[in-house]
């Protein structure tokens, strides 16, 4: 009896031994994943996120598969479809996907895919898109024929805003055959704009790695692609037109499939645009976009100094001078949540101790009067603009909502008259971090 007892308790400890090295072998395993260079290949990874409309869907993954002649992959992002979405997808040959289990709304699929993607360029493609002749060859001509083309888009039949043009066609045959004429190549006909649709979006991937991942604050779908252009622009990126490339449109057809609850969704994401940016033109008219070069700015550059931050794991962060320092003993320590994208575009510098932040963060908001000119510290003048200096510049907070994303509106700025900021020049604005949902993003 004590005999199979003792043997009992030796399998006991050894299954648990088993389960916890798992365990942990699991999380080191996936930690140094997150972690290791991809291999990248020469060509586009071609996004699609989907919701239901199986249909259009097919139509527009055989429509790739017949008009795509230059190197790709197909990334399909299936957001809780039920109507055979997942069954098509788990069918499908020489397809990418992942297949959610809740709908994380167009712009989570899109990061999603993102993430998933290797492609040296990246194409944001709708599921009710029908590709043509040419039409990634005449991008990707557009895209690489200038080092400030940011983001290209083509031209079509169902959008709003400057890329929309006027056809005749009737069905799918007369549609393509009008493209095979009108896809010509021709850089007369590529156009700057303020203003991109997210239908159709082509990047390179290291301009993603500059502006990072759409804000998952807009819920379902509409305002994310405006909000992804301003933030391309505020890096001095520009949204093109490739009006020599059209592609066809059936036009927001997973929007209006929500129905009654569209509106409210609609007017949900205008109040996030609208409480994120405030005044977004204006905001592009500062004198800090004539003062500086802005060609090599990262997304991070816009964000503050002396903060806090957290990737997808558990370890945080103090971000200063371009650096961010692990911090040790920072557990239930508030951090403000950034991807991963982001928290690798800083420095990575050596370990401090939370008493180190702590003694720095006193250092900044305990000084007098006339210590103002302290790094991170936070200056207001008279019209009631908020600066923050970083290195010899001054950063301008968009708004109060900048300031509490960042969790920095309990902090009391010193009032500064103009002359008293002698000869620092205004920097980028500080802009909140986009909205991320995903662990691993």
């Amino acid at each position: 009896m004590n005999r199979v007892h003792d043997n009992q308790g030796y399998n006991d400890g050894y299954l648990k031994g088993f389960d916890t090295g798992y365990a942990d072998g699991y999380r080191r395993g996936k930690t140094e994943g997150a972690t290791r260079s991809t291999t990248y290949f020469e060509g586009t990874s071609i996004i699609i996120p989907t919701y239901n409309q199986l249909h259009y869907l097919k139509e527009c993954i055989e429509s790739i598969l017949r008009y795509t002649n230059e190197p790709y992959e197909l990334i399909i992002i299936d957001n809780a479809s039920v109507d055979g979405t997942a069954e098509y997808l788990k069918s499908a040959q020489g397809v990418r996907f992942r297949i959610n289990e809740e709908n994380l709304g167009f712009a989570g699929a899109v990061n999603q895919g993102l993430m998933m993607a290797k492609g040296t360029t990246l194409m944001i493609l709708n599921n009710d898109s029908v590709v043509t002749t040419n039409w990634l060859s005449n991008l990707l001509a557009c895209l690489f024929s200038n080092s400030q083309s940011g983001i290209v888009g083509p031209v079509t039949n169902y959008i709003s805003g400057d890329q929309l043009i006027d056809v005749s066609y009737t069905n799918t045959e007369e549609m393509q055959q009008f493209s095979q004429l009108y896809n010509q190549s021709d850089a007369r006909r590529w156009s700057v704009t303020n203003r991109l649709t997210g239908f159709c979006m082509l990047l390179r991937r290291k301009d993603f790695i500059r502006l990072g991942y759409f804000d998952e604050g807009f819920e379902i779908g509409n305002c994310e692609d405006d909000d992804y252009g301003l933030r391309a622009r505020l890096l001095g990126m520009q949204l093109i037109i490739a009006k020599d490339t059209f592609i066809h449109h059936y036009g927001s057809v997973s929007m209006k499939s929500l129905n009654s609850r569209f509106d409210q969704v609609y007017a949900n994401n205008l109040n996030f645009y609208s409480n994120k940016w405030s005044d977004p033109h204006g905001m592009l008219l500062l004198d800090w976009q004539r003062n500086m070069d802005n060609s090599n700015l990262q997304t991070i550059d816009s964000y503050p100094t002396c903060v806090i931050v957290q990737g997808a794991g558990s370890r945080k962060y103090w971000i200063e001078k371009g650096s961010r320092y692990p911090i040790d003993g920072a557990s239930g320590i508030q951090a403000v949540r950034v991807s991963q994208v982001d928290l690798r575009n800083w420095h990575l510098g050596e370990t401090i101790s939370m008493e180190e932040v702590n003694r720095r963060k006193k250092a900044m908001y305990d000084s007098f009067h006339d210590d103002w000119d302290i790094e991170g510290r936070l200056v207001k003048v008279r019209d009631g603009s908020v600066f923050q200096r970083k290195g010899n510049k001054l950063h301008r907070f968009l708004n109060r909502h900048t300031s509490v994303i960042w969790h920095m509106d309990s902090y009391q700025p010193l009032s500064v008259n103009l002359h008293e900021l002698g000869d620092y020049e205004e920097g980028a604005p500080v802009i909140p971090p986009p909205v991320i949902k995903a662990d691993n993003i």
